[in-house]
């Protein structure tokens, strides 16, 4: 989303809408956007205007749930004009750390682990700012549903595709962001805070070159895990539907590659069983998670196990990320922030909830 005329809606609010846009040029996996260097700085941590209180940000919770957290509270403490820290340790007075990181004894926890595939997020734990706040309690730590509340007056990620409130005008001064649409900023601010590491970056690229990605393709991002204790698993079919439907609106009719990206690798055989016509590709393919990943399992991971899921995860996400088409389900923290990592042109009619038909914003 890139242009944008200013208009007042319904309740007389100021919102972006976007207008006509150059159709976007796919050039192969290997010249997608997340396997490039960033094009645009990290964002300046050091820039705090006001510095009578830090941040503090836990990182909490599964990996795209703690960034999506991560993402919003950075986005109000730039605009209040402070600085923020992340905290995966939650040592004492804050709050429990992070379960990525979390090993069961005799197992050391991974820390920091941000910094395993990421590159620094806020100010270091060790600077001088954050040891004045801990020592003196000069902090606030606003809590998931405080920061939904303050990002959308609600606690929900969501609203109907067509509600202009998404496109709401916002503005974030100490980085001379004015009068821009919502969701490109979010999208422009997450480039600056979420920073895949060279290295890591070069690993999950070299995976995706083999998967003959040089066309354009349809990501199916299917969610399983831990989903299964906390909601009905969705059958395949309706993926199947919507990449059909695809097929016919975007591609031409032409069936594209497609990508699976999932956290239960047995949604493999099972979609070549349905669609044995189909070129289906994944990490899955060489993956061990077969029964469906789920979070507490990860405290009893060794190193090699972590550095395992993580790779696969990274490339997925690069993946998910690059694909022309994305069809996943909204019971995941994974496609909110796979919506905010897909390209800046990227267009809502480019991405598919098979559950419903509320979006992020």
């Amino acid at each position: 989303m890139s242009d944008f005329k200013i208009v007042s809606n319904q309740w007389g609010e100021m919102v972006s809408v976007p207008q006509d846009k150059k159709p976007l040029v796919y050039d192969g996996i290997e010249n997608s956007e997340w396997c490039m260097a960033p094009t645009v700085d990290p964002l300046p941590y050091e820039q705090c205007k006001f510095d009578n209180f830090v941040f503090r940000l836990a990182f909490n919770g599964g990996l795209t749930n703690a960034f999506g957290y991560v993402l919003k509270g950075a986005l109000w403490a730039y605009e209040i004009q402070t600085c923020f820290f992340v905290d995966e340790q939650g040592e004492p007075p804050f709050l429990a750390g992070a379960q990525v990181g979390e090993r069961n004894e005799p197992l050391e926890r991974v820390y920091p682990f941000i910094e395993r595939y990421f590159e620094p997020i806020g100010l270091p734990p060790d600077h001088p700012k954050v040891r004045w706040a801990r020592e003196n309690r000069k902090f606030t730590e606003p809590d998931s549903r405080q920061i939904n509340l303050h990002e959308y007056g609600m606690t929900s990620w969501f609203r109907e595709v067509d509600d202009p409130r998404r496109h709401r005008v916002r503005e974030i001064q100490p980085l001379d962001v004015y009068n821009k649409d919502n969701i490109w900023t979010k999208k422009w601010f997450l480039r600056r805070l979420f920073r895949i590491l060279p290295e890591v970056r070069s690993i999950a690229c070299s995976r995706l070159s083999k998967y003959n990605l040089q066309n354009e393709y349809i990501t199916l991002s299917i969610r399983r895990g831990d989903k299964i204790i906390e909601t009905e698993i969705s059958p395949l079919q309706p993926y199947i539907d919507a990449a059909e439907e695809a097929i016919q609106t975007h591609f031409e009719g032409r069936v594209p590659i497609m990508f699976v990206a999932s956290d239960d690798c047995s949604v493999m055989n099972d979609l070549r069983t349905l669609r044995p016509q189909w070129v289906l590709v994944g990490e899955c393919d060489d993956a061990s998670e077969e029964n469906g990943f789920t979070l507490t399992n990860m405290r009893d991971w060794s190193l090699e196990q972590t550095d395992n899921h993580y790779y696969k995860f990274i490339t997925e996400m690069i993946a998910m990320a690059s694909a022309k088409y994305f069809i996943g389900v909204s019971s995941t923290n994974v496609s909110l922030w796979i919506y905010f990592m897909r390209s800046m042109d990227a267009t809502d009619d480019t991405f598919k909830y098979v559950d419903n038909n509320l979006y992020p914003w």
